[in-house]
């Protein structure tokens, strides 16, 4: 599927808050104090598993801050959230991916609000664990893992004589996270082999019940809320220049800390980066969705790095309020 081509200056600011990119100051921009101090209506929004999270609790951050104000958040994937938007069921939606040429057509306004990557996980008590995390997974062994449709072993991908069957999960609902999973492998999400789960808690469960299950995540879901990875799975490290062994730079990440680095940094493959975005049809034009996408990108971004996700930098937050005014 074609993805939306940006301008030249867009990619200049998105590369400053890329996945590769160091962590600027994490200090939220200050915003004007000129809020209408009593905003009252309410509103929707749906879409990304990914970013619910997060959104559910600037939701409710701003709704302690402003008594009549109702905010429905509502997780539903990221594909049914910007239907959603287009058909007006939500008056924003939260997405993990680039818009397709068909969803930009219909006139969807951008917001960049954190960065979150992707990554394939295992079942803590795999028996071959010890294997996997010595040598990892190479893009061509998830690609077969992940789209040939076989019944594999354990000893076929790790080529040794393990019978075990690998039991590969997929997302069955429209996942971002399912989006660049694929695209890592260079496949597009139908390509995607596996029983079908909707939702990263479901694809955590799924895998945490299996050991010899496979799977993927959206980054910030592996973590619990004090930053340690979540009980019974682990992080695949992937095996980048195909030696077979796992270097200093692939390592799994033992918490969201390391996590965060190795996406500042460049380590992850940048391939399984993303920047998570809210949406609305057209440039917004109610004050109250106004004040919302201000908070979130003002004293909101405090919650970011609370809620699992990567902040964005100063450079870009910046340039996403002048687009708001």
């Amino acid at each position: 599927m074609k993805r939306i081509k940006s301008l030249a200056a867009i990619l200049i600011l998105v590369s400053l808050a890329g996945c590769n990119n160091k962590k600027q100051s994490s200090e939220p921009i200050q915003l004007p104090q000129d809020v209408t101090s009593k905003l009252s209506g309410s509103f929707s929004i749906g879409g990304a598993y990914a970013l619910y999270p997060l959104i559910e609790r600037l939701a409710e951050d701003f709704m302690t801050l402003h008594p009549d104000v109702s905010i429905e958040v509502v997780k539903t994937g990221t594909g049914a959230g910007v239907a959603g938007l287009i058909s007006n069921q939500y008056d924003l939606a939260m997405t993990s991916r680039q818009l397709t040429d068909e969803e930009a057509s219909a006139g969807i306004f951008v917001i960049q609000v954190a960065k979150d990557g992707v990554a394939p996980i295992v079942n803590q008590q795999n028996p071959y664990l010890g294997v996997l995390l010595d040598q990892g997974l190479s893009t061509d062994e998830f690609l077969r893992i992940f789209t040939s449709g076989n019944v594999l072993t354990w000893g076929e991908i790790l080529k040794a004589g393990y019978k075990e069957q690998v039991n590969v999960f997929t997302r069955s609902d429209e996942s971002g996270a399912a989006d660049i999973w694929a695209g890592f492998i260079y496949r597009d999400r139908t390509a995607l082999k596996g029983t079908g789960v909707e939702g990263d808690d479901e694809m955590i469960r799924r895998i945490q019940g299996d050991r010899f299950a496979i799977g993927y995540c959206n980054l910030s879901y592996a973590f619990d809320s004090l930053g340690k990875r979540i009980s019974g799975i682990q992080i695949v490290p992937v095996d980048l220049d195909f030696d077979n062994k796992v270097g200093r730079s692939e390592n799994p990440f033992k918490d969201l800390e390391t996590a965060h680095r190795s996406l500042w940094l460049g380590y992850y493959p940048k391939s399984l980066c993303r920047e998570l975005a809210v949406c609305s049809l057209g440039k917004p034009a109610d004050l109250l969705i106004i004040e919302f996408l201000r908070y979130v990108l003002g004293e909101g971004q405090r919650s970011i790095k609370k809620a699992g996700f990567c902040e964005l930098n100063n450079v870009y937050i910046r340039h996403s309020l002048q687009n708001l005014e």
